[in-house]
């Protein structure tokens, strides 16, 4: 994933730090009030420094992503030491109080990047960028964000979607869930503790300390076997989960409660200074050998989190040859204190300055985004983050500090649904326009003063009924059946994603015609009976014996799909006796073309401009079907001429958007009813013959 998040299918994965610059209160064993633990600055700014490499050099730093692992063991550190002195005093546990403060520290500088990427959003990102980006920036405001990427990681219709300008809230998305459950579990454990250990004389600390060292032992080792186990299962989902993160908080969590989270004092330096030397060597190397091909969290995961723990093991090691002496350095120093707000503004500058800049970041650039990043940094902490962590207006009465927190969400999530509204309503009047225009066929000039439809901001998302029935995760083979039971003809489709997109004309065509349209499409469908597609035995088994008058083919000219593999299903269907339709594939959608359409800004007469050399749209990913058509003798529908002149290929046809994404290149639902008339003579003529060749 090349200057973007971690990617799982498809989807992105950055680090977050935790932010905070000193333990103004003491770790348990660690400095007085006031200090600053220098190895913690120490993982703080390699962290944010791993992150930013990554995301602007990922070739120079494969594995950089595991700074979320490194700061995640630090909030567990932090937040469990803070969680069991309170826990052990008179008044335990203050709930409200710490999810006061935690409110206050990181919401509110939260709520202003996301309300500037939002405007970052509207004034540079193509509109088709715009949904997508608003449900996202919601979610980040309301901390789901890493559930909504969990679940769109394994969505097979977004893995054309550019990197998202939120993708890297996750991270904090996963902390605020932590920070909400985390002092419920260890209320719920001390109270747990004290009511088993009544009548025993243990001193409250001791029992406290037993009765939450137990519970974090437990989530630790659960969440990390969920986390190997989904890892190789799902790991899309694991990537995100809460459930696969939880053990590097509990990590950092035990680490508070063992003794030698005590005074360092006691422990040799030599053993120390070698502990530090190798918790750093193991997250340097964590980043440079891990990569993107490295199935994660899972057992990988375990570098960075025990060489972390390792690290803060060995505390401040005194002497000038301590690891942690760079953070006698100011800069290092300084980027520990900003980490926060510097982990917030990169990863929306890396998505927003290259489409301001019209094309991909060079060196300067890169370095340029670095030094903005560190600016609005340094401005967000003066300006932001520190008045309302500080200033005693926001510490009294508690619930004051929730007002900004909850000023800072009920702002994104109104400019969002606003947002939202809005590119609905504009869909709705194209739709409605397109209505009371003459019946558009694939001969009508366009019209510039008419819009486009579906709308830019729509056109990813018009795929009604494509994938009603189809198989996205490769677990069960999917058939759907549309018009009667009696009908006098049966018409079957079967394939991958580029028979999925003819099924709007098809579900058209059958319910006028009164036929019975069955579908067996699904992922890796175009080898029916290759593994990749499921139940690809059973499905096949299943059309042979459903004696269809006829059956429909196509597959995408990209597809991954061994060619060999294609040709062996199409061919036993063919020998078995199934009365075959190919149809060839669409022409490709390059990047370019997609691009060309966005840039019009919705303008028709300049979107009809954005075109594609007819051989680089047919020739350069040649069509596997009517191949495999040519070879067997069947035969094939070959749609091309919908598309393409004697030079060109179309990406608007009229008013129409032909395409959904690129290079996937799979068709609008609105174009797709354009076809209904050739497919139609094409499925009649089928039905009178056992071949038919058009185009």
């Amino acid at each position: 994933m090349a200057a973007a998040p971690r990617e799982r299918s498809g989807r992105t994965t950055p680090p977050r730090p935790e932010g905070t610059t000193a333990v103004r209160r003491p770790t348990l064993g660690g400095p007085a009030r006031g200090d600053v633990r220098l190895d913690i600055q120490v993982l703080r700014a390699l962290a944010v420094g791993l992150v930013l490499l990554y995301h602007l050099w990922p070739d120079r730093l494969p594995g950089g992503f595991v700074g979320v692992d490194v700061f995640f063991v630090i909030s567990g550190l932090l937040i469990t030491s803070h969680l069991l002195r309170s826990a052990v005093s008179p008044g335990g546990v203050r709930l409200g109080r710490f999810w006061a403060n935690r409110a206050r520290r990181l919401l509110p500088l939260a709520s202003v990047v996301l309300l500037a990427t939002a405007a970052g959003t509207f004034a540079f990102l193509p509109e088709s960028a715009w949904r997508p980006t608003l449900r996202n920036l919601m979610a980040s405001a309301l901390y789901v964000e890493n559930w909504s990427l969990a679940a769109s990681s394994v969505d097979y219709l977004a893995r054309d979607q550019a990197p998202l300008a939120t993708q890297h809230f996750w991270s904090l998305s996963v902390e605020e869930q932590f920070y909400l459950a985390w002092p419920v579990i260890v209320v719920l454990a001390a109270g747990w503790a004290v009511r088993r250990a009544r009548g025993r004389h243990l001193s409250r600390a001791v029992v406290v300390r037993r009765g939450v060292m137990a519970v974090m032992v437990a989530i630790f080792a659960l969440s990390l076997a969920c986390s190997v186990w989904l890892t190789a299962t799902d790991p899309g989902t694991a990537y995100f989960a809460t459930t696969t993160r939880a053990w590097e908080f509990a990590a950092g969590g035990l680490l508070a409660m063992l003794p030698t989270a005590q005074p360092a004092a006691g422990r040799p330096v030599a053993v120390r200074t070698a502990g530090a030397v190798a918790g750093l060597a193991a997250i340097v190397a964590s980043a440079l050998v891990l990569s993107d091909a490295t199935p994660f969290p899972g057992t990988a995961a375990l570098l960075p989190v025990l060489g972390t723990a390792v690290f803060l093991w060995a505390g401040r090691v005194p002497g000038a040859s301590r690891p942690a002496v760079a953070a006698a350095l100011r800069p290092v120093r300084y980027l520990g204190d900003i980490s926060y707000g510097v982990y917030l503004w990169h990863w929306p500058l890396v998505v927003i300055v290259p489409a301001a800049l019209g094309g991909p970041l060079g060196t300067a650039a890169k370095v340029g985004v670095l030094a903005v990043t560190v600016m609005l940094a340094a401005a967000s902490k003066v300006l932001v983050e520190d008045p309302f962590r500080y200033r005693p207006f926001w510490l009294a009465p508690v619930r004051r500090g929730f007002y900004p927190a909850a000023a800072g969400i009920a702002a994104v999530v109104l400019v969002c649904v606003t947002g939202l509204g809005a590119l609905d309503r504009a869909a709705a009047r194209a739709a409605d326009l397109a209505a009371a225009r003459p019946d558009q066929t694939l001969s009508t000039p366009t019209d510039p003063d008419a819009p486009l439809a579906p709308t830019l901001a729509d056109r990813p998302f018009d795929n009604a009924g494509m994938y009603d029935c189809f198989d996205l995760e490769h677990l069960r083979a999917r058939s759907c059946t549309y018009g009667p039971a009696d009908a006098a003809v049966s018409v079957a489709i079967t394939g991958d994603s580029h028979a999925a997109h003819l099924l709007p004309p098809l579900i058209s065509l059958a319910e006028r015609r009164g036929w019975r349209l069955t579908t067996y499409v699904g992922i890796s469908c175009d080898a029916g009976l290759a593994p990749a597609c499921a139940d690809g035995p059973e499905t096949f088994d299943t059309i042979v014996g459903a004696d269809h008058d006829v059956v429909l083919f196509s597959a995408f000219r990209g597809s991954g799909s061994d060619y060999d593999d294609v040709r062996t299903y199409v061919t036993a269907l063919h020998d078995a006796g199934v009365r075959l339709l190919p149809v060839a594939d669409v022409p490709m959608n390059p990047p370019t073309t997609y691009a060309c359409i966005d840039d019009s800004g919705g303008d028709a007469g300049e979107a009809a401009r954005c075109t594609t050399p007819r051989d680089e749209a047919l020739e350069r990913v040649p069509d596997r079907v009517t191949r495999i058509a040519d070879e067997l003798g069947t035969g094939y529908l070959d749609l091309t001429d919908a598309f393409c002149d004697g030079e060109r290929c179309r990406a608007v046809s009229g008013n129409t958007i032909v395409y959904q994404d690129s290079p996937s290149s799979h068709l609008t639902a609105t174009f797709g009813r354009e076809l209904v008339p050739l497919l139609e003579a094409g499925i009649d003529e089928a039905l009178g013959t056992a071949a038919v060749t058009r185009g």
